[in-house]
């Protein structure tokens, strides 16, 4: 009797596991519901309607039309042979090469030594103010941007002169540089990461000390660019070229873009009570998806491999560098992060690869799922690679070949001691 019943024991468990399978296969047959109906990284949009809190004479958001951000924010490319600006006459190449060729001019933040002959109470180490401006006792603010040590030391004679302090034979006055400052510059044309760069970097040790008992200082983190830094940087629908300044109830319109096509910006000194108003055009501009000064440099992604052949985290190398990814990666990258990707291609080419995203327009939900064969194969289109954001989750499931490999060694270890009983 015992073994005349083993073979319907075993076709009723052989039943029962195969709809066990089919219930743990349900999660990979359909595709996950995405409830905008359209996935925030995807380049050819028609944007989302947005609204304001208050009512505005300006619409920030009047153009929900995404075709102009694939070429909204790009640099712009220069030829060696062709000249950016054309001299026609040899005095306008000569007034060139006067101003590259004379010595280095001042820039705020400069550590400068002010001597005047007979002016104890003038002379003294000074640092340019943020504004370009030096202010000496009993003095109004002197404009010294862009001038060099000479200049600047013409400059202050003329001062003491015009204040009635000094006569004009006795003003004998010389500025030298301590210390350079930091400096901001724009680059573009044919670099891997065009925009707004800070060069010049230097906290000398030497001069600390000099830096602290000089007269005035340099707010150099007290600029519109470190305050957006300080948000965790823009989003990718952010309207740059109408960034709002609100203070005292005043509104002033600032131009950014220039952070990323290396066009000038004017970076405003900031003040308390300051507020900053990023617009939002309602359209994903994968050109502002890249590593900036007003972008992150990196985010965080949860990551989830907890499938064969890796057995665990630690075993499939997803830990803290593999979950900290530079701003601009997209799904693909995360997920050879991941170690989705790769090995056996019977088994691991059918893999899939789930993500969830939140969208900051909506405040609503996406979940994508992508097979690995598929990323690889379309790793140039938006729709299927989409860029990832901060704190997005990201989850790998096994095949269908690898899950029937498990489903029969399962039953395998399931059918074992059966057959030992008989």
């Amino acid at each position: 009797m015992l073994t005349q019943r083993l073979p319907l024991a075993t076709a009723l468990l052989i039943a029962a596991m195969s709809g066990l399978v089919a219930c743990t296969q349900h999660h990979s047959l359909p595709s996950p519901d995405n409830p905008s109906d359209k996935f925030y990284g995807t380049r050819h949009e028609t944007g989302e309607h947005v609204s304001h809190a208050v009512e505005s004479p300006r619409v920030y958001a009047s153009n929900l039309d995404c075709s102009a951000a694939d070429s909204r924010y790009q640099t712009a490319h220069f030829r060696a042979d062709r000249a950016l600006i054309a001299y026609e006459a040899a005095s306008g190449q000569t007034q060139v090469q006067q101003i590259f060729n004379r010595e280095l001019p001042l820039s705020p933040g400069d550590l400068i030594d002010v001597q005047i002959e007979d002016g104890e109470g003038f002379a003294g180490h000074y640092i340019v103010n943020p504004d370009g401006s030096l202010k000496l006792p009993h003095l109004s603010a002197l404009d010294l941007q862009g001038a060099s040590e000479a200049e600047a030391s013409r400059r202050v004679e003329m001062a003491l002169v015009r204040a009635g302090l000094f006569l004009p034979a006795t003003a004998r006055v010389s500025v030298r540089v301590l210390q350079w400052a930091p400096v901001e510059v724009t680059v573009t044309g044919a670099v891997f990461e065009p925009g707004r760069v800070r060069i010049n970097e230097n906290n000398q040790e030497s001069v600390i000390a000099d830096r602290v008992a000089a007269f005035g200082d340099y707010a150099e983190r007290r600029s519109l660019v470190e305050a957006l830094r300080a948000a965790s940087g823009i989003r990718p629908d952010a309207k740059l070229d109408q960034v709002v300044l609100v203070r005292n109830g005043w509104q002033l319109e600032l131009d950014m873009s220039g952070v990323f096509t290396g066009e000038p910006v004017r970076d405003v000194a900031l003040v308390a009570g300051d507020q900053i108003v990023v617009p939002t055009t309602g359209c994903f501009q994968p050109q502002l998806v890249r590593p900036s000064q007003i972008t992150p440099k990196g985010f965080r992604v949860f990551m989830s491999n907890l499938i064969a052949p890796a057995l665990d985290n630690a075993s499939a190398a997803v830990g803290r560098y593999s979950s900290s990814l530079p701003y601009g990666t997209r799904l693909l990258q995360a997920a050879v992060s991941a170690n989705c990707v790769g090995g056996t291609q019977l088994t691991n080419a059918p893999r899939k690869v789930v993500l969830a995203s939140l969208n900051p327009l909506t405040g609503q939900m996406q979940v994508v799922e992508r097979s690995v064969e598929q990323l690889m194969r379309n790793a140039h289109r938006e729709d299927i690679n989409p860029y990832l954001m901060p704190n997005d989750a990201l989850a790998c499931y096994d095949s269908d070949v690898t899950n029937l490999r498990d489903f029969a060694r399962s039953l395998t270890d399931l059918i074992a001691p059966v057959r030992l009983l008989m």
